[in-house]
């Protein structure tokens, strides 16, 4: 396991185009160059532990490649990667101090519950409501508008596949494409206010902008977290087990410069039960699946923890397993035990109550109350030994899909970690 610390009194941190955005308790955004933060612990630390800070961290997706692999399997290049961990222990945690850019527009309204960045816009989900900002380092930060797109408590906000979800709970859940989200559809305050998003925009107002509800749909009567599983979305309430909401979608160019053609959900079906699927999907006796013989009251007192994409996390009474849930074109939705997860007793995990679940390529974290831990495939690690305050994760990115940015008392720590193949402890 390898760790950075970042001091400071942090309330939550995204991993976004090269930069560490960090919000600080009273609400301020900051923002961290990862060049800079490289450059510091190559001088500090060295180019060993400059190199597998890039690949853990800050740049994963290189740990993730077919030609990393490749070079593992050389027993003389992994040694020499995996040099610093065995000369100081299975975890390496590093400190630079480095005093974060504050971005120049004033504080989110409320409480900040959660937050999202997806294609260069801003979700901030707070008691006050959700909130949209424009986000590009390439460009002036300073002055960002807020929008404002509900006015009621906003717990949680996820944006995916050119749509954006939000939970509100007794509220309900809400969705909209993030392609209607145009300069055209806002209410303007008194001061005068140049095109929040276009080319030409300068010298915005710091002040809320309201966008009418209108253009956002309810498409759950209740929500108290959602995720998004592949396309589908999953709505979290009080019950043991998620809703499923199948997308609607359409392949294309999301706007006129996009290089490539990608998924773009339109709308859901509505809400769905999975738990009698998911109950026989657990009670499957794998000795007779063949057959489909079952034993049904294996499935009872499930409950779904968390979700990676189409994973589900299944705590049953001290096991937690994993199932996979799916809706293909023309096809019912499907739910099937995960072949690659084995059963895990929750004394491997730590034994305490599991607060939260966050995702990861690889598989889940597993937050406790004084302690963080992974779960994947192969094996079960603890990376984190403190009580965490924000656990964030990164699966739909494509640098840090097995990177943990934690939130703790006096700093943020970025995390990342490597299996290894010898049956030694992971790293």
């Amino acid at each position: 396991m390898f760790r950075l610390r970042v001091p400071g009194e942090w309330r939550d941190a995204w991993l976004y185009k090269e930069h560490v955005l960090l919000w600080s308790r009273d609400g301020s955004l900051y923002i961290l160059d990862m060049e800079r933060i490289s450059r510091t612990v190559l001088a500090k630390y060295g180019p060993s532990k400059a190199g597998l800070l890039d690949y853990l961290i800050l740049r994963n997706d290189w740990k993730a490649s077919a030609a990393f692999h490749r070079l593992m399997s050389m027993p003389e290049v992994a040694s020499a990667f995996l040099r610093d961990f065995r000369l100081e222990g299975s975890s390496l945690e590093l400190t630079v101090n480095l005093e974060p850019t504050k971005i120049g527009h004033e504080s989110t309204p409320g409480y900040l519950f959660d937050s999202a960045i997806y294609a260069n816009r801003l979700y901030q989900a707070t008691s006050e409501g959700l909130f949209e900002s424009r986000f590009n380092p390439d460009r002036e930060l300073d002055g960002m508008p807020l929008v404002q797109f509900l006015d009621h408590e906003t717990r949680c906000v996820s944006a995916q596949y050119m749509a954006v979800n939000a939970s509100a709970e007794e509220r309900g859940l809400w969705f909209a494409p993030i392609m209607l989200f145009d300069g055209d559809d806002y209410e303007y305050g008194e001061d005068e206010f140049v095109d929040p998003f276009g080319e030409d925009g300068e010298g915005y107002p710091a002040t809320v902008i309201r966008r009418s509800e209108s253009r956002m749909e309810q498409v759950a009567d209740y929500s108290s977290a959602c995720s998004s599983a592949s396309r589908h979305l999953l709505n979290y309430t009080d019950a043991p087990m998620p809703g499923f909401l199948r997308a609607h979608d359409v392949r294309g160019r999301s706007h006129e410069r996009a290089r490539f053609d990608e998924w773009m959900v339109t709308g859901y079906e509505q809400e769905r039960s999975i738990e009698e699927l998911t109950q026989k999907a657990l009670s499957l006796n794998p000795s007779h699946g063949e057959r489909g013989e079952s034993t049904p009251a294996l499935g009872e007192g499930a409950e779904v923890l968390g979700n990676s994409s189409y994973r589900l996390l299944v705590k049953r009474d001290d096991v937690l397993e994993v199932v996979n849930v799916s809706a293909f074109e023309h096809r019912d939705v499907a739910v099937k035990k995960n072949a690659e997860f084995r059963k895990i007793d929750l004394r491997d995990v730590g034994g305490s109550e599991i607060l939260s679940t966050r995702d990861l390529a690889s598989g889940f974290a597993i937050e406790l109350f004084d302690s963080v831990s992974v779960v994947t495939a192969s094996s079960i690690f603890s990376v984190y030994r403190e009580p965490a305050a924000r656990i964030r994760t990164f699966r739909a990115s494509r640098r840090h899909k097995d990177v943990l940015a934690i939130a703790g008392e006096k700093d943020l720590s970025l995390v990342g970690f490597i299996e290894v193949d010898d049956g030694e402890a992971e790293f």
